[in-house]
């Protein structure tokens, strides 16, 4: 779990350097860059998506196996 809020940590500062890019390039009319950072904008972003629906599912795995073990220590 410790690795995956990492991760998450890491693509959020990507997708924040790839905007902060994305500025910088349309000020200095550098288009070949602003594809380049868009496109990394993009993957960051899948990325981070996928990683919390890991997370998201997880968390709710450890809810049901926790109220399961607790229905079979009361029956």
């Amino acid at each position: 779990m410790k690795g995956k809020i990492a991760l998450n940590t890491f693509y959020t500062l990507g997708i924040v350097v790839s905007v902060v890019g994305l500025k910088w390039a349309f000020q200095n009319s550098n288009y070949l860059a602003v594809g380049l950072l868009v496109a990394t904008t993009l993957f960051f972003l899948y990325l981070k998506i996928n990683i919390v629906k890991e997370v998201r599912s997880g968390i709710k795995e450890k809810e049901s196996a926790g109220k399961n073990s607790a229905k079979d220590q009361t029956n």
